[in-house]
């Protein structure tokens, strides 16, 4: 899959910088500690609630941990029941995660990051519920 020119794989110290920041993200997502993700969130948060229209919205601070509640407990397609049965099985980045980060931006599941001011942050969330 080609996303155009500015899409080149991130360099080894990037993937291992992204890959340790993954960690950390997971680690506060499966124990559900909304202040560590707000850390590694950048706010507004855009989010994405239907795919079939262009509208997104914005999650501040304030209200990241009920929105982020919410979207765990959306529903996901096969045997994870919703999204958090859905991360706690992504503790480790795939090959596919991993062709999708570069040095400034990178794209796993649902969630988008970028650099900011030198650190990752979490950007963009597609909070839709999957179809079975």
């Amino acid at each position: 899959m080609l996303l155009g020119g500015k899409a080149q794989r991130a360099s080894a110290p990037a993937l291992k910088e992204f890959e340790a920041f993954w960690k950390k993200l997971h680690t506060a997502i499966i124990k559900k500690d909304y202040q560590a993700l707000s850390q590694y969130t950048e706010f507004p948060l855009v989010v994405k609630k239907n795919l079939a229209d262009t509208t997104v919205q914005t999650v501040g601070r304030e209200e990241f941990p009920v929105f982020f509640n919410g979207y765990l407990e959306l529903p996901a397609a096969g045997d994870f029941g919703n999204k958090y049965g859905l991360l706690r099985a992504r503790k480790t980045l795939n090959e596919d995660d991993m062709a999708l980060v570069t040095d400034d931006s990178a794209s796993v599941g649902d969630f988008e990051f970028q650099k900011v001011n030198g650190g990752w942050k979490l950007v963009y969330v597609y909070a839709t519920a999957e179809e079975e």
